[in-house]
């Protein structure tokens, strides 16, 4: 189980009774506009998406995406996590995060991913992750830029361009 927090944010597991939390983000434009199509959802989607996290738990322990709960008052403010997924044919873990408008400018966006650069970096050993940012996104690509990002490359996603931010480490392996 991810156990990571930060100095203002706890991650939490998805449970099916988070739907309704789920449902307050992708049925927000603001939240949406950025991510795949850019039309909000449904509970079906919000449903799927829990369950495609719970997948991810199973399969990949800590991979999937988390929510994001402000320690100090409780409130669920979004989610984030790294999270298994097909990319311009090819699989890749993806740093993700997705925050509620009232939580925007306000540093919660790179606490999480800065967060989840770490962990990645010395709990996991990933050698390679990225985000997908949809082009005009910009606070999402100056969070990615923050975190030491470069852009790889721009793909056609869902009809809409998105630029690939890389993170490459060298991992060495000591010798017995």
């Amino acid at each position: 189980m991810l156990n990571l927090s930060t100095a203002r944010l706890r991650f939490e597991r998805y449970t099916m009774d988070d739907v309704p939390l789920v449902l307050e983000l992708v049925t927000n434009q603001m939240v949406m506009n950025y991510i795949g199509n850019g039309q909000v959802k449904d509970i079906d989607y919000a449903t799927h998406l829990i369950e495609r996290m719970l997948e991810q738990y199973k399969n990949f322990d800590n991979y999937g995406l988390h929510k994001l709960i402000h320690k100090e008052t409780g409130a669920f403010i979004g989610h984030a996590g790294l999270v298994a997924q097909l990319l311009d044919d090819a699989f890749e873990i993806e740093l993700g995060y997705w925050i509620a408008p009232a939580y925007w400018q306000q540093g919660y966006g790179f606490e999480a991913a800065e967060a989840l650069k770490h962990y990645a970096d010395e709990e996991m050993y990933l050698e390679r992750y990225v985000s997908a940012i949809q082009v005009g996104n910009t606070g999402s690509k100056q969070i990615a830029l923050k975190n030491g990002m470069q852009l790889e490359k721009v793909i056609e996603m869902e009809g809409k361009q998105v630029e690939i931010y890389v993170i490459e480490n060298e991992i060495e392996f000591e010798e017995e």
